[in-house]
């Protein structure tokens, strides 16, 4: 974080504190003629990364409390400026504070507009802050700051006149509900404590009769005056400020009051200004009087800070990414290690079994032939499986042959590659090898009815035997189911209708070597 540095503007001169961790150390005190804004505009430049902070505390000063219709955005703005054209025309160091809506009728919003209406005394140390190019985070004054005072004083929610004393004077600012309504401020002209307790007692009288005749007040009621006083000085203030029918002096530690607020270099009299700095420091208001082109370097100095934030958020985050990552490698380098060590273990041990294993009567190549081998014969023998799927489906295909048994051989004898005479009309079969890896020799039957048909009978056969070559099997058949040879005896029909059988055929069905 860069140091922040608080600079006191009176109408006499121009104080520079520096600020951090609660204390206020003094640095300078700067004249408003040429040579003090030339000294100051070295002592910015010697401090340019600081932001600095600057508290007026003028007598020319003004407010003005005005009820507006509430609206919003642009209109907002122009109505605002507009306004502040109004009241205090000439300088540009106002501002619009919105004091609440009312709550009853149109809810129309009551603004306090005030401004620092003598530009000239502030100027020359904005232009030597803005050609040194020192950040400057705002221009505030001293009611401004002080708005943080009434819950610290347990008045928030009372109306009551605050008075405090400091380089610039007696300041007496009125307070409603917590919030501003005005100030104004008494210079003082030796700074001794019997004048200090004379001022604030006529000024709060005075203060009374400006806030009676405005109808701030109505007139017989009595308001409650809250004095800072160091408890040093505390005596000679209440033998001056005495109550009387319009005013109740209430005198507040200022010691106390800074212990409260944190400040950790206590005033050393009545002079408050070092709490009002530190007020500002901690907690600056949100308004602020100082024009944007004499903010640029604060904006930059911000945006800088933000590019910078930025950068070593991803710097950490990267730092986080890459400790992770060395984490994994840690635990992917333990793991490879022990993979290896138990690589190595397992190949101990297994030389070890091979160790108790008998020897084994051949050599390395002639083992691994007899192992290639025993692998071609475990590819080509699948076992009777396939075929008998194979036959299967040519079975369902021809529903009038009926399967009584099957013959599966493997490595037999190859199938003819001609079908016999008594096959001529069926297509031709496929040629096979000269020998077959595996061959099965089939036999069925037709239906009882079909056996006085022969044509019926070679037809049913013939489709089966076509439905068998259409699964790439290899066709021989074996037997047919009728005899056709001419030397056998005729006999009587009824001798025929008493022997009438079921037609029976057999085939070898062979599949080729892959």
């Amino acid at each position: 974080m860069p140091a922040r540095r608080l600079l006191f503007l009176d109408a006499a001169s121009l104080t520079a504190y520096r600020w951090a961790s609660g204390h206020l150390h003094y640095e300078a005190e700067f004249t408003p003629d040429a040579t003090g804004f030339e000294a100051f505009g070295e002592y910015v430049d010697k401090a340019r990364r600081s932001l600095f902070y600057v508290l007026a505390d003028v007598a020319e000063e003004g407010f003005q409390i005005e009820e507006v219709p509430y609206v919003q955005g642009g209109d907002r703005k122009a109505l605002i400026r507009r306004k502040l054209s109004q009241f205090f025309y000439g300088t540009p160091y106002a501002l619009a504070v919105s004091l609440g809506r009312q709550k009853a009728g149109r809810r129309d919003e009551r603004m306090l507009y005030t401004a620092l209406t003598r530009a000239p005394q502030i100027e020359p140390w904005l232009t030597a802050l803005r050609m040194a190019e020192g950040q400057l985070a705002g221009l505030f004054s001293l009611p401004m700051v002080a708005a943080a005072l009434p819950p610290l004083l347990h008045a928030h929610m009372q109306r009551f006149l605050l008075v405090s004393v400091t380089h610039g004077g007696v300041r007496q600012t009125l307070f409603d509900n917590g919030l501003i309504t005005f100030s104004r401020l008494t210079p003082l002209v030796t700074g001794s404590t019997e004048e200090m307790a004379l001022t604030c007692a006529v000024e709060s009288e005075k203060m009374y009769q400006y806030m009676a005749g405005q109808r701030l007040l109505s007139r017989g009621s009595q308001i409650t005056t809250h004095v800072l006083v160091h408890p040093a000085q505390i005596s000679t203030f209440r033998e001056t400020c005495v109550d009387t029918g319009s005013i109740h002096f209430e005198f507040s530690d200022l010691l106390a009051l800074a212990d409260k607020v944190g400040l950790k270099t206590p005033p050393k009299s009545t002079l408050a200004e070092s709490v009002f700095l530190h007020l500002l420091a901690k907690r600056p208001p949100r308004e602020q009087f100082a024009p944007a082109e004499d903010r640029h370097f604060f904006r930059l100095g911000q945006i800088r800070f933000g590019l910078r934030a930025a950068g070593l958020t991803v710097f950490g985050a990267c730092l986080l990414f890459a400790g992770r990552q060395a984490i994994e490698y840690q635990a992917i380098t333990g793991r490879s290690a022990d993979t290896v060590a138990q690589t190595a273990s397992d190949r101990s041990r297994y030389d070890a079994i091979l160790q108790t294993l008998p020897k084994i009567p051949l050599t390395n190549d002639n083992l691994r032939a007899l192992i290639g081998r025993y692998d071609n014969l475990q590819r080509q023998s699948a076992g009777p499986g396939p075929m008998y799927v194979a036959i299967s489906q040519a079975l369902q295909e021809s529903p009038r042959v009926e399967l009584t048994r099957l013959d599966w051989t493997l490595g037999g004898k190859g199938v003819a590659t001609a079908a016999p005479a008594t096959m001529a009309a069926v297509a031709p079969a496929p040629t096979f090898p000269a020998k077959a890896a595996e061959s099965v020799e089939l036999h069925a039957q037709l239906p009882i009815g079909l056996a006085s048909d022969p044509r019926a009978q070679r037809a049913a056969v013939d489709v089966f035997v076509e439905n068998l070559r259409a699964q790439k099997l290899n066709v021989d058949v074996l037997k047919h189911s009728f005899e056709a040879d001419s030397g056998k005896s005729l006999k009587s029909s009824a001798d025929a209708v008493a022997q009438i059988q079921a037609p029976q055929f057999s085939l070898r069905i062979a599949r080729g070597a892959s």
